[in-house]
């Protein structure tokens, strides 16, 4: 009987600890002048564990994004919030999910959603994948982006990369370098205005597939880049992000956290935003995927 209570206890207490572990999704700030910073996650992808966890990975980024004052991010999966008032006064919006034209906010009645956001100052940050922007959108990109990975030109792939190149910039701040087995897209066609390139890799040259990409050689490639529009809005970019366990990378969580602050219009300070990370929440929340077919 003993036994069975203390099993029955310890089910109990798992249970609860697990309750309050769940990240809580769509929960607007209390205090209106609280800058919200919205993190959408794409649905789950045929990947491997450990590859394209969006969910996990904007669990971190609001977590991190807690320890600056005065921020309150807001999580939102499966590529869109089923309460559109979470973008009312948002001051970034940040989009962790697929391309080519699968982003949900590229569907005409979210776009509107969006465009509104944009309109009245919400910044924009681009993680990995959703750079690519189907051609009948590419214009959009480089408004919203100043840059966008086009099939014609660009390349993407996947190596071991020793990120060590960035430009002064605020969001550069505290950045130290950083060594990522990462997959890159890479060769963006950028705005010809308003763009500052952030942070260069020197690719492999099996990698640059392209024959633009290939006329480019030797130069660096930009995979990080900040973008100021003509009508002062902000926004952010960074091509990397295939793997979740690159998170645990103080350069990688530096720079990604600074443009998310950046893009939201915040100040960084001169050693960059707080961004501590837990290791082993690495390995929480992540996505129960389907695997990839054997090729």
């Amino acid at each position: 009987m003993r036994f069975a209570a203390l099993m029955a206890l310890l089910v109990s207490v798992s249970a609860t600890l697990a309750f309050w572990d769940t990240p809580k999704l769509e929960q607007l700030p209390t205090s209106e002048k609280a800058k919200k910073i919205i993190l959408i996650a794409g649905k789950p992808e045929a990947k491997p564990t450990g590859e394209h966890e969006y969910f996990a990975g904007i669990v971190l980024l609001a977590n991190m994004l807690e320890q600056t004052p005065g921020v309150h991010p807001i999580l939102v999966r499966d590529g869109w919030p089923k309460n559109e008032k979470v973008f009312d006064d948002a001051s970034a919006i940040v989009f962790f999910l697929t391309g080519d034209g699968k982003q949900a906010y590229l569907e005409p009645s979210k776009l509107k959603v969006i465009e509104n956001a944009v309109s009245k100052g919400a910044g924009l940050v681009h993680l990995h994948n959703c750079i690519e922007y189907p051609a009948d959108r590419k214009s959009l990109a480089l408004e919203w982006a100043g840059g966008v990975w086009e099939k014609s030109i660009s390349c993407r792939g996947h190596w071991v990369s020793t990120v060590d190149q960035f430009a002064k910039h605020p969001i550069t701040r505290g950045v130290t370098p950083f060594e990522v087995d990462e997959g890159w897209l890479f060769h963006m066609n950028f705005a010809a205005k308003g763009v500052t390139p952030l942070v260069m890799i020197n690719p492999p040259e099996k990698m640059r597939t392209t024959a633009s990409s290939k006329k480019n050689a030797p130069n660096p490639e930009t995979v990080g880049w900040a973008f100021e529009s003509s009508k002062g809005g902000r926004a952010f970019s960074y091509t990397g992000g295939h793997m979740q366990s690159n998170w645990g990378k103080d350069g990688l969580r530096q720079l990604v956290v600074n443009g998310m602050l950046w893009s939201a219009g915040l100040e960084i300070p001169e050693k960059g935003a707080p961004n501590k990370l837990d290791p082993a929440d690495l390995k929480k929340h992540l996505e129960n995927k389907v695997a990839p077919k054997k090729k």
